[in-house]
């Protein structure tokens, strides 16, 4: 394959259902969403790998690839493939959100830069073997992930998923969710630690909370293959107790939730990902003129859409 660049955007990703319990083998429900991160990949001439993004710029030679930050992700899948590439190449990192606000940016640039890197190599995944390959990518950096992000990231739409053994279902599924940001954002990993930290004591807690919220997002897979939305909406304010019983609750997300479980059209409001921060998720329609209450602490509206297309090539 003889080309000048390879190019490919990947979605950004939001949990509907199932955090912490997809963690242990339990299933989730994830939605890709219509903001992307796109990667360019151009072939050099000689050894160098550079990388071009919002976050700055890096340059290396491709025999010295080490994993460093902020760029951690796009070098541990260009690492992957050290021994197959022949010469450097410069990568250029577009995204249509900031890495700030969650949104899995992680998730979508490590399949967006793995496929590139592939198509250059002339490699053939399925999606399953992508999926396979790029969550191998991000736990190796982040040192846990259960991938469900990457899914939603390499199928697009809504994705019913569990981590072991491995299932990735892309369901039929489109209805208005609303994303509200809730100004600030935990870092995965410590929010995981703090849970962990506090069930120290109570394993037999612990397990039940998250046998609770899979049966949660084992409920909503069968909602959405209904199509009953009353129910999915219920079974997100559901667990959003379990959330609050984990200690991943903040004020300002209760604040939000019980506003947003106040409008006359929304089914179900919860916590959408570790906690600690990050955003609400609501099923069903807002009012146009809609804004936060707590807008002086930096929350904000997502305009947000299900992307129905996972990785695309540009």
């Amino acid at each position: 394959m003889c080309m000048s660049h390879f190019k490919v955007s990947a979605p950004g990703s939001t949990m509907l259902l199932g955090e912490y319990a997809v963690l242990h083998r339990g299933w989730a429900l994830v939605c890709a969403v219509d903001q992307r991160v796109t990667v360019q990949l151009t072939p050099r001439t000689d050894n160098q790998i550079e990388i071009i993004s919002s976050l700055g710029s890096y340059q290396t030679q491709l025999m010295q690839l080490e994993i460093v930050p902020p760029f951690q992700f796009v070098l541990a899948a260009l690492k992957k493939y050290q021994k197959q590439l022949k010469q450097g190449c410069t990568l250029t990192i577009q995204s249509e959100f900031s890495e700030k606000i969650g949104l899995s940016s992680s998730a979508a640039v490590t399949v967006a830069t793995l496929s590139a890197i592939t198509m250059w190599l002339q490699i053939t995944y399925t999606p399953m073997q992508l999926i396979q390959r790029a969550r191998r990518i991000v736990q190796q950096v982040q040192g846990m992930g259960s991938g469900a992000d990457v899914a939603a990231a390499v199928l697009g739409g809504v994705v019913a998923y569990r981590q072991q053994p491995l299932v990735a279902e892309k369901m039929c599924w489109i209805s208005a969710l609303n994303l509200i940001y809730s100004g600030s954002k935990t870092p995965t990993a410590i929010a995981i630690n703090q849970v962990e930290t506090r069930f120290a004591k109570y394993p037999i807690l612990y397990k039940q909370i998250l046998r609770a919220i899979d049966a949660c997002a084992q409920q909503g897979i069968s909602a959405i293959k209904n199509g009953d939305n009353k129910a999915l909406g219920q079974v997100m304010t559901i667990q959003q107790g379990l959330m609050q019983a984990l200690g991943v609750n903040t004020p300002v997300l209760q604040g939000l939730i019980e506003e947003l479980i106040l409008q006359p059209m929304i089914l179900g409001a919860k916590i959408s990902g570790s906690g600690l921060g990050d955003s609400v998720i609501a099923l069903g329609t807002l009012i146009e003129d809609y804004v936060p209450c707590f807008s002086e602490q930096g929350t904000k509206r997502i305009p947000m859409m299900i992307a129905p297309e996972g990785v695309t090539v540009c």
